[in-house]
């Protein structure tokens, strides 16, 4: 079965794999921070699998949404109405969170993403939408690279934009190394090198494949596919990269 799964990372981050994305569970200082959900359709699953990490859902304090697709919002919420947590987004994702839906839609990377993409969207009768979230006054809008935030929730690590993939994604950076990159980078599927299935500026995306460099990154963990060396993103970096 796709839709749960669960393991410990070396940092003690805890993942659960609802679907196609991965969720992450960091310790803070009170409770968990989660980033991101699935599809709308996991929240069942995902109540129901807290159990195997060892997680309460009354323990999550801080739902970080790395962008505002439906496979990373998709319940989130839910979630705020169960634990009445804050919710912490990039200023870019505010008006897609508030409709409930993507708005911010990219081109795929190639033909055979395209075709890849379109096969699971139909077989999975995806609407791109999910419940609106609605952000208020307690919750936290990123509108740049913040060294602050994790820091005063109990989390030691950053947030640094990494656009691209959309223009409202955002990923963690621990000090430690691990690195939280959303979509930014994908590892589920091999013809992709690690770019993202769908972008919204190409460009970026390599761009932000520096960020995540320069920042200290040593192990990615993306929301799709598994952990790999931060290593293995220089080669394609150099080979994929639009020259200046």
């Amino acid at each position: 079965m796709d839709f749960l799964s669960g393991e410990v990372t070396r940092n003690m981050a805890k993942t659960l794999k609802l679907g196609p994305t991965n969720c992450y569970f960091l310790k803070a200082e009170s409770g968990y921070l989660l980033i991101d959900t699935s599809l709308p359709e996991y929240f069942e699953a995902f109540q129901k699998s807290l159990e195997g990490v060892n997680v309460n859902l009354s323990e999550i304090g801080y739902l970080l949404i790395s962008h505002s697709h439906d496979d990373h919002a998709g319940f989130a919420a839910e979630i705020r109405e169960k634990t009445g947590c804050r919710i912490i987004a990039h200023k870019n994702a505010v008006e897609s969170l508030k409709q409930g839906t993507i708005i911010n839609v990219g081109q795929f990377l190639n033909r055979q993403a395209h075709f890849m993409m379109s096969l699971y969207n139909w077989a999975k009768r995806r609407t791109f939408e999910y419940t609106p979230v609605i952000l208020t006054e307690k919750d936290i809008v990123i509108t740049e690279d913040n060294d602050e935030v994790l820091r005063e929730i109990g989390v030691d690590g950053k947030i640094i934009c990494t656009a691209g993939h959309t223009d409202d994604c955002i990923s963690v950076i621990l000090t430690n190394g691990d690195a939280f990159v959303s979509d930014a980078c994908m590892s589920n599927l091999g013809f992709l090198h690690y770019r993202p299935i769908e972008v919204s500026n190409l460009k970026q995306v390599f761009e932000s494949w520096q960020k995540i460099i320069d920042n200290g990154a040593k192990t990615i963990y993306p929301s799709h596919g598994k952990p790999f060396p931060v290593e293995k993103l220089i080669p394609f970096k150099e080979k994929y990269a639009p020259s200046p």
